[in-house]
């Protein structure tokens, strides 16, 4: 499901430009502070509704000017060629694909299996549970498309079962949630499982792939309430300490997971670098399950590629989204090595004070 072509308008620093994309590797180089990232941000706004800068997609709009545009064309799995656009004007957000108005972002996040390797990709090893929630519900929701349905009716009883608590409902009104919750959090627990598991065996082919990591990182999961026993034993056993609290405190909006090299955190083994080159395998190897489930392409945005990634482990990534036919932006102030990889399957385009021009 290639990007075959996008225009952009009055979008941050960059000049209207009218870009002809590749399918597979499309090299943006220019100098620092030229543009780079913007135009990588470009598309990422397109696919998910949001910025990886800023919460305020007013910011994005072009100093004097109300309203910013971004236009493609893609293909799609069947060969048909669908427009898809958004808008945003001063508080405003407008999408519509194929001529049709949308008013939700998943759509856009369905059409556009986007993975961003930015300054913050760190996060998913550093930071809170929450991050590595996100990473397996990002999956989730791309290859089982009814997952987000039942994500949301968890998160809707959670949400109610919360407010019985924090507002002191008596107990009976209290446990009259607990079935529902109970049910929907098993089956959530158990399409994260599977995924992982799956992902797990895509991931200990790729990882070998990436000579950085001299030691194997083992990935766990916590599904956020004891081992032994129903979820709904455990919603009725801790109903009073919930009351004290006034929230639900075990579930899968706590489940965790977690990775470790040699029984230890990895965050206290792995470098910076490291850390990079193993999310970078992760994120590969979510890109080859989403294909092998579903026969869809990933769009992946390399910012800064050269950043932490030396010359063999830039190649290693660049070959790996060649061969599952990802289609790749790749922001670098110098070319990364692209042996083995089609001349025919790369464009190349050149940012300078916000222009960007194809070099040919």
């Amino acid at each position: 499901m290639p990007i075959e072509s996008i225009s952009i308008s009055r979008f941050r620093n960059l000049q209207p430009a009218e870009l002809l994309l590749s399918p597979g590797v499309n090299l943006i180089t220019g100098a620092n502070a030229a543009g780079k990232t913007s135009l990588l941000e470009a598309f990422f706004v397109l696919a998910r509704g949001r910025s990886f800068r800023t919460t305020q997609l007013d910011q994005l709009i072009q100093s004097g000017h109300s309203d910013f545009q971004i236009v493609v064309m893609f293909l799609t799995p069947e060969g048909r060629r669908i427009p898809v656009g958004i808008q945003r004007s001063q508080g405003r957000f407008e999408c519509r694909i194929n001529g049709r108005a949308s008013k939700r972002l998943s759509e856009l996040a369905a059409l556009f299996p986007v993975q961003w390797m930015g300054g913050n990709l760190h996060t998913l090893v550093e930071d809170g549970p929450a991050y590595r929630r996100q990473f397996l519900d990002w999956g989730l929701f791309h290859v089982k498309p009814d997952y987000i349905v039942l994500w949301k009716r968890f998160n809707k009883l959670l949400k109610q079962r919360n407010a019985a608590l924090r507002t002191g409902a008596g107990r009976r009104a209290i446990e009259a949630w607990n079935p529902e919750l109970a049910d929907a959090g098993e089956r959530l627990h158990a399409s994260r499982q599977d995924y992982l598991k799956k992902l797990l065996s895509v991931f200990v082919d790729i990882n070998p792939e990436f000579p950085t990591l001299r030691e194997p990182v083992a990935i766990g999961y916590r599904k956020g309430w004891r081992s032994e026993g129903s979820y709904l034993d455990v919603l009725n056993e801790s109903l009073a300490s919930d009351m004290e609290s006034r929230f639900t405190r075990a579930g899968p909006q706590r489940g965790e997971l977690s990775f470790t090299v040699a029984g230890k955190p990895a965050t206290e083994q792995l470098s910076r670098g490291q850390q990079k080159v193993f999310i970078t395998a992760l994120q590969v190897a979510q890109a080859k399950l989403l294909q092998q489930e579903t026969g869809k392409s990933s769009l992946f945005l390399l910012d800064d590629l050269g950043a932490e990634l030396d010359a063999q482990n830039q190649l290693a990534t660049l070959r790996l989204l060649s061969d599952i036919h990802a289609q790749v932006f790749v922001s670098t102030i110098e070319e990364p090595p692209l042996t083995g990889i089609e001349q025919d399957h790369i464009r190349r385009f050149h940012v300078k004070h916000g222009a960007v021009s194809e070099v040919v």
